[in-house]
């Protein structure tokens, strides 16, 4: 039998009581769904489906979070009278600034 490693993961009780469940109807253990999309995203090199499709709701209701978390932290900052620009840094501009404010300090410097 060749060598194998022990995959741990932490799990809802609950959300392993209703897969186990679905698993078993189907005659396949835990470790045999978990060996499953092992060996799909080895032999494909990318995710299987079934987990891009539950990484991406998970991120898109991280990112709306996020997204949430920033307008109150906006709207905080107007009531204490802070403006927070909205308007993305031009970073190409902000760059050139920098290496401009380098240039001048080093002139001053050997002038």
């Amino acid at each position: 039998m060749p060598s194998t490693v022990q995959l741990n993961t932490r799990i809802d009780p609950g959300l392993k009581a209703r897969g186990d469940a679905v698993f078993a109807r189907a005659g396949l253990t835990s470790s045999e769904v978990v060996r499953a999309v092992w060996e799909a995203a080895a032999r494909t090199q990318e995710l299987p489906d079934c987990v891009r499709a539950a990484t991406e709701a998970g991120r898109s209701a991280h990112s709306d979070a996020i997204k949430e978390g920033a307008g109150l932290a906006r709207q905080m900052a107007e009531e204490l009278g802070v403006h927070i620009s909205t308007v993305p840094p031009d970073y190409h501009a902000l760059r050139d600034e920098a290496y401009d404010a380098l240039i001048d300090e080093m002139k001053a410097r050997h002038a």
